[in-house]
């Protein structure tokens, strides 16, 4: 009913966007009205029932192909950025024979999976009267396995905000992974959430085990809970008479409150939180002291105290009508898989946990509670388990805020999250207070919920490094991208200087050994290189017909090709994405230029000046009809 044919796949700056972009076209059977009404229907109904995603039903007249199109980018682009993605570039238009569509990607099979699943839900929603949203739960399902595989996270994604607004490029440091890059070479900093290659090792080593956490707070000289270890049930009795009552037990590695259960009063009870520990780990489990009062997050970010946020349990209130079960079923319908839609708020899982919580209040899921009467739903007050958040920045006591920081730099980590219980914040903690755990990929969710600005945070986490790097573009003719690899090569630059050309890459004098997986591998592997301050690429203008430019931006392109080679919507797509473009007619008149010293690259104003604009220099002196054709565009924005 639908053809779909794969055309391109861009990976840096093309005609569509500035990003990367799978691009299709779809096809339509000609003259066939049952068909065109089915799949208008199907349009319409997805638009009624996926309304998040693709919006309102088209207001102006569309031929079916291109409605067909617009509805499945929409709803694709939707799809890919539910549970994971930080996707942003979704068209379409129509063309003789249907529509070409383009879609954003982080990684270009699964958009293209998403788009053709699009498609075929678009012909069920048109041809069946029992077609609801549910019975397509099971394809998304599958969908968003390989989201969550190959999309950002929902941490990485508050990065990406921030480096979006700052025009800092983002790239996958090992595809496949949830490590990432956030600016060029000597710019960039690679992030696995909210740690970064800025953290010390031995930090990451004392924080990753709780008895190593403790041991360096009691070493440093702060209040840090007695505890001891246990591995099997029948040690508890012991155990709970030498800590005494209440106790916390949690797993020895796990995060986000994953197994954790405080304020213990019984053995049963501890019992069965032994049990619920024992399903995350089956390493020794801890049994710890109590600390009476309020759970907190103190978040320090380049040796500085950035905030102080109260974890508080979630609550339920009574109305005299509903019973807890209900209570939590609302509180749980605010609160989705997708965290960005819920306001970082995790669901409440109804568990024996909660309920032996509920049972210590003398209520169980059963009770209906009398009007404004509030209980807590658990012991801990993890966000991950249900827990609210609220900032106590300005609150916070001296000391408090000290000794955070000490911390923090003794570890050298960039980015640490404390967890602190005291009953009064105001107060030292020589009065009030212990320190329960380091966290060294901290939640950026907590300060958000708290009430923190996110793009203030994210910026805080990426710090003043992520940034681009001077980048030159050279486009050859086939026939000459030898000789400019062997020009290239002879360049005597700073140290610093990278090079690619011809599938071949360097690093001053030291050649790169680059496996081709995709194109534009080779100025990948210089993107990440730390030690490259400055990037040359060599290539030709088929390259970048096939493929996109090599990156979204860049400083400065050379043009040393035939007029013929370049079709009009690539002219305007190199002078929109770099700083200037200079032109000659020949490979051999621009290796001339070298000579007499007349090729000069500045890159003292970037993308981010307040007098941006593209600039032509072109020899000879006088301009070619290329040129002339840019200028025009500039001035009218159409290229004759």
């Amino acid at each position: 009913m639908i053809s779909i044919k794969h055309e391109a796949t861009f990976y840096g700056a093309n005609p569509y966007a500035a990003m990367p972009v799978v691009v299709a076209t779809i096809t339509l059977p000609r003259n066939t009205s049952e068909v065109k009404t089915i799949l208008k229907q199907g349009c319409l109904r997805l638009h009624a029932d996926f309304p998040e995603w693709c919006g309102a039903e088209p207001s102006q007249p569309q031929s079916v192909a291109e409605m067909v199109a617009q509805t499945a980018v929409q709803w694709t682009l939707g799809t890919l950025n539910e549970v994971r993605g930080f996707l942003h570039v979704a068209g379409a238009k129509a063309t003789p024979e249907g529509a070409r569509l383009w879609l954003g990607f982080h990684h270009p099979k699964v958009s293209l999976s998403a788009l053709e699943m699009a498609l075929k839900v678009v012909i069920d929603a048109g041809q069946s009267h029992t077609y609801d949203r549910r019975s397509v739960d099971a394809a998304l399902a599958s969908l968003w396995q390989l989201c969550r595989r190959h999309h950002p996270d929902y941490q990485a994604r508050i990065l990406m905000v921030a480096a979006r607004a700052q025009n800092i490029p983002v790239l996958p440091f090992i595809a496949g992974s949830k490590y990432w890059q956030y600016g060029w070479g000597n710019r960039s900093r690679i992030f696995f959430e909210s740690m970064s290659n800025a953290d010390g090792h031995i930090g990451y080593q004392l924080q990753h085990s709780k008895i190593l956490g403790k041991a360096l707070f009691a070493a440093l000289g702060f209040p840090t809970p007695q505890y001891l270890l246990v591995n099997n049930i029948s040690e508890l009795p012991k155990t709970a008479e030498a800590i005494g009552w209440p106790c916390v037990v949690k797993p020895l590695f796990s995060g986000c409150g994953k197994g954790v259960t405080a304020e213990i009063e019984s053995l049963s009870a501890l019992e069965t939180a032994f049990s619920y520990a024992r399903r995350y780990t089956s390493d020794s489990i801890m049994v710890e002291k109590f600390v009476p009062g309020t759970d907190h997050r103190l978040m320090v970010i380049d040796g500085k105290l950035t905030a102080a946020i109260r974890r508080k349990p979630s609550t339920v209130i009574g109305d005299g009508r509903s019973t807890i079960a209900q209570l939590l079923e609302l509180v749980n319908s605010h609160r989705s898989d997708n965290l960005l839609k819920s306001g970082y708020l995790s669901r409440i899982e109804s568990d024996n946990v909660l309920k032996q919580h509920l049972a210590k209040q003398n209520v169980n899921l059963d009770t209906v509670l009398e009007p404004d009467r509030e209980i807590t739903l658990r012991s801990n007050a993890n966000l991950s388990t249900g827990g609210l958040c609220l900032d106590v920045t300005e609150r916070l006591h001296p000391h408090v805020k000290q000794m955070a920081e000490t911390i923090a730099k003794t570890m050298g980590m960039a980015a640490l999250g404390l967890d602190y219980i005291t009953a009064d914040i105001e107060q030292s903690w020589q009065d009030s207070g212990a320190l329960i755990e380091a966290n060294a990929t901290p939640g950026l969710d907590v300060m958000i919920v708290g009430g923190q600005d996110p793009l203030h945070i994210a910026s805080a986490i990426l710090g003043p490094i992520p940034a681009r790097i001077p980048f030159q573009l050279i486009v050859t003719q086939q026939a000459d991208i030898q000789n400019a690899e062997i020009w290239l090569n002879k360049q005597t630059r700073t140290k610093g200087f990278g090079w690619a050309c011809n599938e071949k890459a360097a690093v001053d004098s030291m050649p790169l050994r680059v496996i081709q997986s995709e194109p534009w591998a080779t100025v990948q592997a210089l993107l990440r290189n730390k030690v490259v301050h400055h990037i040359c690429v060599a290539c030709t203008a088929e390259d970048i017909v096939l493929h996109g430019m090599p990156v979204d931006k860049v400083n400065h392109i050379t043009l040393c090709c035939a007029e013929s080679e370049w079709p009009d919507e690539w002219l305007q797509v190199l002078m929109k994405q770099s700083y200037t473009v200079e032109r000659f007619s020949s490979w051999n008149e621009f290796e001339n230029s070298q000579k007499n010293n007349r090729f000069q690259t500045s890159f003292s104003r970037g993308f981010d000046s307040p007098d941006y604009l593209p600039q032509i220099t072109c020899y000879p002196s006088k301009p070619s009809t290329t040129a002339q054709r840019i200028h025009r565009f500039l001035k009218n924005g159409k290229v004759s």
